[in-house]
């Protein structure tokens, strides 16, 4: 991983941008920072909807005894599985739907997700308390970012967004909706081409933030 300030360094000599006595000649580290922030949004739901392995983890769960509930992880964002660490079975997670039309079921058989209240309900009280594993992707916010942050997911896809940070900036007057939608279809498909053979299974998707 690399501070995002690092990349900018970078781009600043791809695009002829290079700071002349400390100042920039071309564009601030403010605007080079907005597109790092959008391209890493973009980047991070290309990366949950077509199930890229590295942008996944993991966190242990203990249910109670006396709750039919489990709280989320407070870096939850997408679920991706939940597990019984004595059976290794997955729980499943059902829709709304299929969870109020549950006429019986042990309190274990299922789950819903509740993520507005962080919570993650069960059929019933489990009566002891159960070891589960939670695998989900974690949030990605990069609101907060200055240069200084480092880029997440251990810097894997630094290089694909700092090339569609470029490529934005070298057409930032000519930006239009299909050019926009170009680079993204590349970008995705750079990160596809990449790392989709540690991924068990690609989920068809349009559209980005």
């Amino acid at each position: 991983m690399a501070a995002i300030s690092a990349l900018i360094t970078e781009l600043r000599t791809d695009l002829n941008d290079d700071l002349v006595s400390g100042v920039a000649t071309r564009f601030s580290d403010t605007q080079y920072l907005n597109l790092f922030k959008k391209a890493i949004r973009r980047a991070n739901r290309i990366v949950q909807r077509n199930g890229i392995q590295f942008a996944k983890t993991k966190e242990a769960i203990n249910t109670s005894a006396t709750l039919n509930y489990a709280s989320l992880p407070a870096t939850f964002d997408v679920w991706h599985g939940l597990y019984r660490d004595d059976t290794h079975k997955e729980i499943p997670k059902k829709t709304e739907k299929e969870w109020e039309t549950i006429f019986s079921a042990s309190a274990l058989a299922n789950c819903l997700l509740d993520q507005a209240n962080s919570l993650i309900y069960f059929n019933g009280t489990p009566g002891a308390v159960v070891a589960l594993t939670l695998w989900f992707y974690p949030t990605i916010d990069p609101a907060a970012y200055t240069v200084d942050s480092e880029t997440p997911w251990s810097g894997r896809l630094d290089d694909i967004i700092m090339e569609y940070v470029g490529l934005r900036m070298k057409n930032i007057d000519e930006l239009d909706a299909s050019f926009d939608r170009a680079l993204m279809t590349d970008m995705e498909a750079q990160i596809l081409n990449a790392y989709s053979s540690n991924a068990p299974q690609i989920v068809e998707g349009q559209g980005w933030l």
